[in-house]
């Protein structure tokens, strides 16, 4: 769901054996403006990459949890305690 809201794009939107979880992945890290919706970025000029990067953590988190094997997922635990720290990360933006 992180990865919809954040990109504003639908899972099925892509062809072929393309997916949302492996678009995102494919752009992390260099290429965050062509995945993530503009909309989202506030800042401009000195922190604008401040706020790329806090996006890119968001998206990080949403591929941890959309591992293959339910193994390799990240629990919500782990993940309520990524976000707060990305939380904090934003307010110092």
């Amino acid at each position: 769901m992180l990865l919809e809201t954040f990109t504003r794009r639908k899972p099925n939107e892509f062809e072929g054996d393309l997916s949302l979880t492996q678009w995102v992945s494919y752009s992390l890290p260099d290429a965050i403006m062509d995945v993530m919706d503009a909309n989202l970025v506030t800042a401009t000029g000195n922190g604008l990459p401040k706020e790329l990067d806090v996006v890119a953590s968001i998206m990080k988190v949403a591929l941890d949890c959309c591992a293959e094997s339910p193994a390799r997922r990240t629990n919500m635990k782990d993940v309520v305690g990524m976000l707060q720290k990305i939380k904090i990360q934003l307010l110092a933006c």
